[in-house]
């Protein structure tokens, strides 16, 4: 049901020259939804939802994610070990907003507040899972050993880095695929809930 855009930039490695740094920039922006049924907002949602090119279709949210940075290298007598790992996260969450009109059934406003709250939900994970990947990548390259030479530093640094980046786009696919199993269970549930607070 919901997907993101993934965009990943693999870590660019520069050799040259002590620290290792993971940065984060996080931002998350709204698109309107506009109807007064479900049946129209289903619709509008389809319309103005974020296009993904990876399903070749429109979604509820997206959550684009991009990797990229910088490596620095320095000779030791061992021989050579990564000196600077700057490596950065960008994040950008689209996700939907919808302000009822006046009349708007109560139910409607119930039933799109639950279905809101789950894409924002879904979305954040994917965010979530982002993160836990740079922390990974960010550990795996601070903790790499020595190599004879800088080329053959920045050769396996390169390789680590494409395995995290293949890594972290696996557990994105993985959530998405169970996400999409449990979809209308995780609803009825939700909207369950919802209804039986509603009544109180």
């Amino acid at each position: 049901m919901k997907r993101r855009a993934l965009l990943l930039a693999g870590v660019v490695c520069l050799a040259s020259a002590s620290a290792h740094t993971e940065t984060l920039d996080e931002s998350t922006r709204y698109f309107a939804v506009r109807g007064t049924t479900l049946a129209e907002l289903d619709r509008d949602l389809n319309r103005r939802g974020p296009f993904v090119a990876e399903t070749g279709l429109r979604h509820p949210g997206a959550t684009e994610v991009k990797f990229d940075g910088h490596v620095t290298y320095k000779r030791v007598d061992a021989g050579c070990v990564v000196d600077q790992a700057n490596v950065k996260l960008t994040l950008n969450m689209l996700l939907p907003r919808w302000a009822p009109p006046r009349g708007v059934a109560p139910e409607t406003i119930l039933i799109w507040q639950t279905l809101e709250s789950d894409i924002e939900r879904h979305e954040k994970r994917h965010a979530a899972i982002a993160k836990s990947w740079l922390k990974r990548m960010e550990m795996a390259l601070r903790n790499l050993r020595p190599e004879p030479t800088c080329a053959r530093m920045e050769a396996l640094v390169n390789q680590v880095t494409q395995r995290y980046l293949a890594g972290h786009e696996r557990a994105q696919v993985e959530f998405d695929t169970i996400e999409g199993r449990e979809v209308n269970f995780r609803l009825r549930r939700a909207l369950s809930r919802a209804v039986s607070d509603y009544r109180r």
